[in-house]
């Protein structure tokens, strides 16, 4: 059998992560990215794995196309990524977006030049330290829909500590890491603080408003989450010292992806006639302090 070529695009956290494993898996990957490097280096005291890298830093030395493509940027990077999209891309390719939010699919088949597109909801903590060298802190799997391609694309992991979970439920996964990420990005973004500080007495009301928002578009979009999970993931959260990547962002003067996330609430909230007042306020907000 062939050995599938994989093209990983955006390898920075997350995306080393994934890419780093299904080298030492044997794999034939190759990342696009800004800047070369020559190593995998993930640090990380349940998945750690050090492997040679071949990097693409130019579309134009593109040789495509090719089996698989993981697009690890960030959500509002993804029209950034166009010009390798499609060169990797054409009918044969599967993309899988590693992506946050619930537009994944959306966002990504208009450049893929008819390739299918895998959603996914990805759980991995890690943090881009270097070029090539990332810190994994937890996690490391992603859940996608269980077809057949999906299937294939866990078996590319299977020697690996990377997973790949399929499921039946999707919509349910991809929306309750939505709301996660809606308040905990959103709010600790807003105010500069762990992630903790959703569940505070100041910020709870806030938070149980945008995820009784958030869970109501989910249902409407075929979720069957219902709002007795609320209150239970906000207990979750309370005194949690960890922090968002859209925090991290705005420290560092980033644009931040909130529009692929309290955006993409407001949209589809509106598509169904469901208000989304606090999500518009909260989004209104994180944009005036955007960079771009």
């Amino acid at each position: 059998m062939t050995t599938p070529s994989i093209a990983v695009v955006g390898p920075g956290g997350v995306g080393a992560f994934f890419a780093a494993h299904l080298i030492a898996g044997g794999h034939d990957v190759v990342s696009c990215a800004r800047r070369p490097f020559d190593t995998y280096v993930i640090e990380s005291d349940t998945a750690p794995v050090r492997v040679p890298a071949k990097v693409w830093t130019d579309p134009a030395e593109v040789q495509g196309p090719v089996d698989w493509v993981l697009v690890a940027v960030k959500a509002h990077q993804t029209t950034g990524a166009a010009g390798w999209l499609d060169t990797l891309c054409d009918h044969n390719t599967t993309v899988v977006a590693l992506q946050n939010g619930v537009e994944g699919r959306q966002r990504l088949a208009p450049l893929v030049n008819g390739a299918e597109v895998i959603p996914s909801v990805v759980y991995c903590g890690a943090q881009l330290l270097e070029p090539g060298r990332a810190k994994h802190t937890s996690h490391g799997y992603l859940i996608v829909p269980d077809t057949d391609k999906a299937r294939r694309l866990a078996a590319l992991y299977e020697p690996t500590p990377a997973e790949i979970r399929t499921t039946d439920s999707f919509a349910d996964q991809a929306w309750r890491k939505l709301a996660i990420n809606v308040i905990a990005n959103g709010l600790t973004a807003l105010t500069d603080k762990p992630i903790g500080v959703v569940a505070s007495a100041e910020l709870r009301p806030v938070a149980t408003a945008m995820l009784a928002e958030c869970l109501a578009v989910a249902r409407a979009e075929g979720a069957t989450l219902s709002d007795d999970i609320i209150e239970p993931m906000l207990d979750g959260m309370s005194g949690g010292e960890g922090t968002t990547s859209m925090r991290q962002d705005r420290q560092a003067g980033r644009s931040t992806e909130h529009d692929a996330l309290h955006g993409a609430v407001i949209r589809l909230g509106a598509a169904h006639s469901i208000p989304t007042p606090v999500h518009e306020i909260i989004e209104a907000l994180i944009t005036a302090g955007d960079p771009a």
